[in-house]
């Protein structure tokens, strides 16, 4: 035999080898397989098993499931007509918000306003507490014057009794020299009516006073001449204007730039006393 032939025959020898060592590797990995084949088989019919179990427990989830859905589709159909309730409240509560929150700025400006006028008012109330303050010191006093204002009354009360007796007793006598006057007045006149001069016999010592008719009242008149003047009780006035003789006026009573005197005599003509008739003692 040949080199070739010899190797060729180690070849198939090699290879035959091969081939009974891979046949004899299949067949123990295909009883393996077999065998895994088979508990797989097992296992897998055992897994069929429990996922028919555990469909028909998850399909009693599903109509569980699908329970709630429609439980829930249910609410949520009642949520949603809730929701569109609550929508319709939320935008009449959202008015109603607004108005009130107009309310409350009207509110709110009304009370800045009163709160002005009560800071006005306080201000007032504090003017008014010292002003009461005031009055109260002032009502002391007016009540301390009043008292002495009483006491003052009663005394001049019994200075104006005492004043007023004077004056009567005064009046008194003014009455009866007044009286006496009055009827050495007629007597003086009466003699002059007969002619006799008066002037002539007994002389006349009252001085020359000029004066004005200052005032007119129901038969009598002021004149602007007094005590300053020497103008005495009794001193009789002639009155003329211009060259009308008005009347004669005798003196009441004196004060130190005026007298009052009575009207004793008036003219023929009706000339009546005005103010700025010129009055003397002697024509």
């Amino acid at each position: 035999m040949s080199t070739m032939s010899k190797v060729f025959v180690v070849l198939n020898l090699v290879l035959a080898l091969f081939l009974v060592g891979s046949m004899a590797s299949i067949l123990s990995n295909g009883e393996d397989w077999r065998k895994k084949c088979t508990a797989a088989e097992e296992k897998a019919k055992a897994d069929s098993v429990a996922a028919a179990e555990k469909y028909k427990s998850l399909d009693g989830v599903k109509q569980n499931l699908d329970n709630s859905v429609r439980s829930l589709e249910n609410q949520r159909s009642d949520l949603d007509s809730q929701l569109q309730t609550q929508k319709a409240a939320a935008d009449q509560f959202r008015n109603d918000n607004n108005q009130l929150r107009n309310s409350v700025d009207a509110i709110n400006a009304s009370l800045k306003a009163v709160q002005g006028e009560l800071g006005d008012t306080q201000t007032r109330n504090k003017e008014l507490l010292t002003s009461n303050e005031t009055l109260k010191k002032e009502t002391a006093d007016a009540k301390k014057a009043q008292m002495d204002a009483e006491d003052d009354r009663a005394r001049i009360e019994g200075d104006l009794k005492r004043a007023t007796d004077d004056v009567a007793e005064k009046e008194r006598q003014l009455a009866a020299v007044t009286k006496e006057r009055d009827n050495k007045a007629a007597e003086l006149e009466a003699l002059v009516k007969l002619g006799v001069p008066v002037e002539t016999l007994i002389g006349n010592n009252v001085p020359l006073i000029e004066g004005k008719v200052s005032d007119i009242g129901p038969n009598f008149v002021v004149l602007s001449v007094g005590e300053n003047e020497s103008v005495k009780i009794g001193y009789a006035f002639d009155v003329y204007r211009g060259n009308d003789y008005i009347g004669r006026v005798v003196v009441d009573m004196v004060r130190p730039d005026s007298s009052t005197a009575r009207v004793t005599m008036k003219n023929g003509k009706g000339l009546d006393f005005q103010r700025m008739d010129n009055a003397t003692t002697r024509l």
